[in-house]
């Protein structure tokens, strides 16, 4: 029978075992260790180090004794219940309340019991090297998923920074009772701020605000946080370097947290280009409509040079009256004086007629008032009307009693109108002259909006190019632009208007647009 082994260097032997078990850290050698030294100091032919997994015990390490083939290893099979059945010892491995699995042990004979002793001495061993083990194996998991978190981070953190610098985005902090903003790098680029000085308070940020727009800014935010709202304000900053003027986008939204906000988190966008990009094409747009308005005025030169020959003509004729009145024995004074009159009423009606091309043809940014529109269709109709006549076109007016007025811009409006009228008398070119028809209306639709319709008897517009025929540069003209009805969709537009086209009822094409009415 096996016997506990008494002497001073089987207890060296068993202390140096034990030390030894402690220092192993790897979990897979440590089973192989513990099953190994259970065989070779507690005397056992084999031994079994078993886990339950699911319920299902499975054999994580097995040792056997010199006698019995000295095989030590790893295992990773399922356990019989007769082969566990058949252990002379079986120990748990317990520590702290927590099993760590079971120790199976077999003789040839019964051990004595000192040697199950000593065998139930290195268990406990074992379940506290185990047990640490395991933790030491846990915690380099844990620092390996620290590590691939923090390289997740930094990487994530690089490609928003690459992002910012990209899309001229930078992000920040508002801390609201702290009165304080953290700004990104990007942030602080934009804002022209000292390298590293990534924290603001809330009146340096208002001291970087355009004087313009600063008031108007301070409020928006002042509105919104006593709220917990969403800011959103577009404003200019002087950047704090360089003095120079940029446009930004900005938007922050609150964070709350139990029903309660403490910070806004948000971002800025650099739009100077896009801003600059906008005032380019404004301008040209407004270039084109000077161009377009010229181009059309142009077509009724003759037209207009005889609306403005008309009263140059009774200015001559009442001149000659009055001096001749003048020129009498006895001067007739009051017809003088009324031949007067006439001059300076026709004088009066050329300079208007001047003054109205003049505005035209002037390159000027749109200014909105309240427009009759009724008016504004007759005196569009006075610098075409010697053009109908011309031309032999009858017209068919068709206003309402009342004058109707829309808020918009006169000018852009009569180049509506006149562009309109221009391209129905030349559609109906081809049209014999008893067949020629103008026909122009106002009618309100319903007490918020009006509508004017402008109708011609000419050949029509093809199916296919009606779907065309507001793109632009696209004409059915020979020596046409394609600009003209492009404008003038895009001025209805800006009206808060649509402008449309279908077929006439007999033939032609008929246009229209609508507008909202103000009283």
């Amino acid at each position: 029978m096996p016997s506990l082994p008494s002497s001073p260097d089987d207890q060296d032997a068993l202390l140096q075992a034990l030390r030894h078990l402690g220092a192993i850290l790897d979990p897979d050698r440590l089973k192989a260790a513990i099953t190994h030294t259970l065989c070779r100091l507690a005397g056992a032919r084999r031994c079994l180090l078993v886990r339950h997994r699911a319920g299902v015990p499975l054999i994580e390490a097995e040792a056997r004794s010199a006698d019995a083939g000295g095989h030590d290893g790893i295992s990773d099979r399922v356990a019989s219940t007769t082969e566990l059945a058949d252990a002379a010892l079986s120990l748990s491995l317990l520590h702290q309340g927590a099993q760590q699995g079971w120790l199976y042990l077999y003789y040839d004979t019964p051990p004595a019991p000192p040697l199950a002793h000593l065998a139930g001495q290195i268990a406990a061993h074992a379940a506290v090297a185990l047990s640490n083990a395991d933790a030491h194996a846990q915690l380099q998991r844990d620092n390996l998923q620290l590590l691939c978190i923090e390289r997740e981070l930094r990487t994530s953190q690089e490609l928003l920074k690459q992002g910012e610098r990209f899309n001229h985005t930078g992000s920040m902090r508002y801390l609201v009772r702290e009165d304080l903003m953290f700004c990104s790098d990007e942030l602080c680029r934009i804002y022209g701020l000292a390298p590293g000085r990534n924290c603001i308070t809330y009146d340096e940020f208002a001291a970087l605000m355009h004087p313009d727009d600063r008031h108007e800014v301070i409020d928006t935010v002042n509105a919104a946080v006593a709220m917990g709202g969403t800011i959103r304000v577009e404003h200019r900053i002087c950047r704090q370097d360089t003095g120079e003027v940029r446009y930004l986008s900005g938007i922050g939204k609150p964070v709350w947290v139990d029903g309660t906000f403490f910070e806004y988190m948000g971002t800025a966008t650099d739009i100077t280009v896009r801003r600059q990009a906008e005032y380019a094409i404004r301008a040209a747009q407004i270039d084109m409509e000077r161009v377009s308005r010229a181009t059309t005025v142009g077509q009724l030169t003759a037209s207009i040079a005889h609306e403005i020959n008309q009263p140059l003509m009774s200015i001559v004729s009442n001149a000659g009256a009055s001096l001749r009145w003048l020129d009498r024995p006895a001067p007739e004074l009051e017809h003088a004086r009324a031949g007067l009159r006439d001059i300076i009423s026709e004088g009066q009606r050329a300079a208007g007629i001047i003054r109205g091309l003049q505005d035209l043809t002037r390159n000027g940014e749109p200014a909105f008032t309240r427009v009759n529109l009724h008016a504004l269709i007759r005196h569009v109709l006075m610098l075409s009307r010697s053009e109908l006549e011309r031309r032999e076109v009858a017209l068919n007016l068709a206003l309402n009693p009342v004058d109707v007025y829309v808020l918009g811009d006169l000018v852009q409006l009569q180049q509506v109108m006149l562009n309109l009228v221009v391209n129905a008398l030349d559609a109906m070119d081809g049209v014999p002259e008893r067949g020629r028809t103008l026909s122009i209306s106002a009618s309100c639709c319903n007490e918020q909006r009006v509508e004017v319709r402008v109708q011609d008897s000419g050949v029509g517009i093809a199916a296919e190019a009606m779907s065309r025929i507001f793109d632009a540069f696209y004409t059915t003209k020979e020596n046409g632009m394609g600009m003209g009805l492009a404008i003038c969709r895009s001025i209805i537009e800006s009206h808060r208007g649509r402008l449309l086209v279908s077929a006439a009822p007999a033939r032609g094409s008929s246009f229209s647009f609508d507008l909202p009415r103000v009283p």
